[in-house]
């Protein structure tokens, strides 16, 4: 666990609102962690394994001028969701924004695919989304406010060959999404999703060139998107979008319409 404050000027939109982003020190994660940062908000975000990755993102964050506390756990331990929100709540006192992000794949068709692939894709991505959230809505509930975006895939809405765990478990997060949007609506508290299409991340780019280039080449804007264009999605969820909730936000370049 780590807190600093820095001295270069934010933005102030979302001044006053603590979020917290699991998954935060790569990635689109780390993209989100640094928009909502940029934007004047206090990040908690979490990391597993790789401490000098969550200590980048956090030198970044407190060269903006706002607070800052990372936060070590795997979000698939019951145990570990309940410290990082806790200590979230202890530190500043609230949970404004709840972004879940974090997530693996353990890709194999279903013929090769081993039940330790299956429960350990389910296990962070969906399980770890519901633990986070059921976690942090009391906090929520008593402030009459939250957002909540939840971090799915346009792989969980059309399926991929040979990622049956990653898809039931990213189409398990967006129906998540609109149970939560319908039982916490009268606490002024919203619950969305952004369902991001292939993105310019490492786990894109360890794919084999010539897969990317044919899935880049059906994409109609033919490229990835950035993780900071999905970061600005979420932003949009957390700071501009008071009357939307239960949707799914696709950011996916054309790939999908519908």
């Amino acid at each position: 666990m780590a807190e600093g404050n820095g001295s270069m000027p934010a933005g102030d939109s979302l001044k006053g609102r603590v979020a917290l982003v699991t998954g935060g020190s790569r990635g689109i994660g780390k993209a989100i962690a640094l928009e909502l940062a940029r934007n004047g908000a206090t990040v908690v975000f979490t990391y597993n394994s790789n401490l000098a990755k969550a200590e980048e993102t956090a030198a970044a964050i407190c060269a903006m001028g706002v607070k800052c506390l990372m936060v070590q756990g795997d979000v698939a331990s019951k145990e570990d969701s309940n410290r990082i929100v806790t200590a979230a709540l202890e530190n500043y006192g609230k949970i404004d924004i709840l972004v879940n992000n974090a997530g693996i794949t353990r890709d194999h068709t279903l013929r090769k695919m081993t039940d330790e692939e299956w429960e350990g894709a389910i296990s962070v991505n969906l399980n770890g989304t519901y633990y986070c959230t059921q976690r942090a809505l009391p906090s929520m509930t008593e402030n009459r406010y939250g957002r909540i975006i939840n971090i799915a895939s346009i792989v969980g809405q059309m399926g991929a060959y040979g990622q049956a765990n990653y898809a039931a478990s990213k189409g398990g997060i967006i129906a998540f999404t609109k149970c939560i949007a319908l039982e916490y609506a009268r606490d002024n508290i919203t619950a969305n999703t952004v369902a991001p299409g292939y993105t310019a991340t490492e786990m894109v780019g360890a794919m084999p060139a010539e897969v990317l280039e044919k899935i880049t080449s059906k994409i109609p804007l033919r490229r990835l998107a950035t993780p900071e264009e999905i970061a600005k999605a979420v932003l949009f969820l957390a700071r501009d979008a008071d009357y939307i909730t239960g949707i799914t936000l696709s950011v996916n370049g054309g790939l999908l319409m519908f």
